[in-house]
C-alpha cells in the first residue's frame, strides 16, 4: 500500500465532516427485537393512602377490626387449651408483632409452599412435623440362675393347665345349656343351636353371654309377671341339674388328651421362647389331635429283621437311628488319596477318603478316614460323616443367608444366595454337599486354588458358619421382619 493512501485515510478520520455517519466501527444489536419499555406489573397495588389508612383514627378503626387484642374470655379458653408455657410464647409473640407492620407490609401467601389447611399447629402431623425424639430405657436382660428359671417355667405352665381347665368348665357349660334347650323346650333357652355350637366352639364367649342373660333378666323380672318369675326358676332349676351331670362326667372320665398342655404351649413357653418373641416366623402348629395313630410310622430293623447280617450295628449305635433312617441317608466320597507314611521299615502307603452324608433336608456332616484298604477307609469316612451330621440354615428351605467366604489355607471359597429357580452353579463337590444339605439355590466361586480336600472343609465351614439375621437384630436390640415371609403368608417355596 502507498504512503500517499495510507495518510489520505489518516488526514479523513481527524477532518470532520458536513454529514453525520454512523459509528467508525461497524456494530450490530445482538436481536432483532426492538427495544422495550421497563415492565410493570399487571397489577395495580392498593396504597395505604388510597384505603385512606393515613389517618390515625381509621388506621386504629382498621386495626382493631382485623387484627383485634386477645379478651379475657379468649386467653381463658386459651389456658385451657395450651400449657403455661405455650401461653408464654403467644403472649410473647403478640407483644414482638406489631399490627401496623402486618396491615402497612403483610400479604397473603400464592407460593408453592403456602398452607393449604388451617392449623393452630398444635397437634404434629406426619407430613411435615419432625417427630420429637423420646427418650426410652432400654430394658436390661435378667439372666436366670437354673432355680428360677424353672420356678418361672413351673408358674407358667401352672397358669397354662389353669386356662385349660377353665376351657373345659366353659364347655361343659355349653353341653349343659344344650340339654336344658333340648330337654325343656326351645323357649327356655333364646339361643339357636349354631349359637351354642359357636359357643362351645369358642367359649371365651359364654361369660359375655352369661352376663348379657342374667341382665336382660332382671330387666325382665321388674315389668314381667308371676309366670316369669316361675319360669326363669324352673330354668334355673334344669340348669343346675345339667350341670351336676357334666360335672360327675367330667369326673368320671380320664380326659388327659383335654387337660394336656399342646406342643405349642410347650414351646413357646419353653427356653426358645425369648427367640420366638423376637422372629417374624410362625410357631409350629404341632400335632393335630385326633389323628395320632392313624398313620404308620417307620418300623425298627429289629422287628422286620432287614438288617440280619449287622452291617448297620455299629451305626445305630453311633447316630442313634434305625437301619432304613440310615439307608435314606444321602453318602458319597468326595475325595480319595493315596498318603505315604515313612517309618522305620520304609514307606507304608495308605489311602485316605472324605465323605459327606445327609438327608436333604437340612442335615449334612463330614467324615475323613485312613486305612491301606479302600473300601475300609470309604465304610469308616462315611460311617464318621453320619456320626458329625450337623443342622444347616436354610433361607426358605432352598438357599443359604446372605454372602459368605471362608479361606483354608491357600483355598478360598465363596457361597452366594440366589433367588428360587436358580439352581446349584456351582463345582461337582459343592454340588454333591448341597445336594446332600437339601440346598437348592445357590452360586459358588472358588478363585484361588482348587485343592479337593481344602474345597470340601472351606465349603463345609461356610455352611456351618452362614450369617444369622435375627441374632444379628435381636443383638442391636430391633426387630427384624421377613418381608416374603409375612407378605406371603409363608408359602415362598
Amino acid at each position: 500500500m502507498s504512503v500517499a493512501r495510507s495518510a489520505r485515510s489518516l488526514w479523513g478520520r481527524c477532518l470532520g465532516s458536513s454529514r453525520t455517519g454512523g459509528p467508525l466501527v461497524q456494530s450490530r444489536q445482538l436481536q432483532s427485537l426492538r427495544p422495550r419499555p421497563a415492565r410493570r406489573s399487571r397489577f395495580r397495588n392498593v396504597t395505604a393512602e388510597k384505603l385512606g389508612l393515613l389517618d390515625p383514627l381509621r388506621l386504629k378503626e382498621y386495626r382493631q377490626q382485623k387484627f383485634p387484642d386477645y379478651t379475657e374470655e379468649e386467653l381463658e379458653r386459651l389456658a385451657k387449651m395450651y400449657t403455661p408455657e405455650q401461653m408464654e410464647a403467644i403472649k410473647a409473640g403478640e407483644a414482638a408483632v406489631d399490627p401496623d407492620d402486618m396491615i402497612m407490609q403483610g400479604r397473603l401467601r400464592d407460593d408453592m409452599y403456602r398452607l393449604q389447611y388451617v392449623e393452630d399447629f398444635t397437634k404434629m402431623d406426619p407430613r411435615f412435623d419432625v417427630k420429637p425424639e423420646t427418650k426410652s430405657v432400654p430394658d436390661e436382660v435378667r439372666w436366670l440362675n437354673n432355680a428360677e428359671w424353672l420356678e418361672q417355667y413351673g408358674s407358667k405352665l401352672l397358669g397354662l393347665g389353669m386356662e385349660n381347665e377353665e376351657v373345659r368348665m366353659q364347655k361343659a357349660m355349653v353341653r349343659a345349656l344344650k340339654k336344658v334347650k333340648e330337654s325343656r323346650g326351645d323357649d327356655m333357652v333364646d339361643m339357636t343351636k349354631e349359637e351354642l355350637d359357636d359357643l362351645e366352639m369358642n367359649p371365651k364367649k359364654l361369660d359375655e353371654f352369661l352376663a348379657m342373660s342374667e341382665r336382660q333378666a332382671e330387666e325382665s323380672a321388674k315389668a314381667a309377671d308371676e309366670e316369669f318369675a316361675k319360669k326363669w326358676f324352673r330354668l334355673q332349676d334344669a340348669w343346675d341339674e345339667a350341670m351336676d351331670d357334666e360335672m360327675d362326667a367330667m369326673d368320671r372320665e380320664d380326659d388327659e388328651e383335654t387337660a394336656e398342655l399342646t406342643e405349642r404351649q410347650l414351646m413357646e413357653a419353653g427356653p426358645s421362647g425369648l427367640i420366638r418373641l423376637h422372629s417374624a416366623e410362625a410357631p409350629e402348629l404341632g400335632k393335630i389331635p385326633g389323628v395320632a395313630g392313624l398313620y404308620k410310622t417307620i418300623p425298627k430293623a429289629e422287628e422286620e429283621g432287614d438288617d440280619e447280617s449287622g452291617t448297620f450295628d455299629e451305626f445305630q449305635r453311633l447316630s442313634g437311628m434305625r437301619s432304613q433312617q440310615i439307608e435314606s441317608l444321602y453318602c458319597k466320597v468326595l475325595v480319595r488319596r493315596f498318603v505315604v507314611n515313612q517309618t522305620r521299615l520304609g514307606k507304608v502307603r495308605s489311602l485316605s477318603a472324605m465323605a459327606i452324608a445327609g438327608n436333604g433336608n437340612g442335615w449334612l456332616g463330614l467324615g475323613v478316614a485312613k486305612s491301606t484298604e479302600m473300601g475300609l477307609a470309604t465304610d469308616t469316612a462315611q460311617m464318621l460323616a453320619i456320626r458329625n451330621m450337623k443342622p444347616i440354615r436354610r433361607y426358605e428351605n432352598r438357599t443359604i443367608f446372605g454372602k459368605v467366604k471362608v479361606k483354608v489355607s491357600g483355598t478360598v471359597v465363596e457361597l452366594f444366595t440366589k433367588p428360587p429357580g436358580w439352581g446349584l452353579r456351582c463345582p461337582h463337590r459343592i454340588f454333591e454337599m448341597c445336594r446332600a444339605s437339601g440346598v437348592h439355590d445357590i452360586a459358588a466361586r472358588i478363585p484361588r486354588s482348587k485343592n479337593p480336600m481344602n474345597s470340601v472343609k472351606a465349603t463345609y465351614q461356610a455352611l456351618m458358619n452362614q450369617p444369622d439375621p435375627e441374632l444379628m437384630a435381636l443383638g442391636r436390640g430391633k426387630k427384624l421382619v421377613d418381608v416374603r415371609k409375612v407378605y406371603y403368608g409363608g408359602s415362598v417355596h
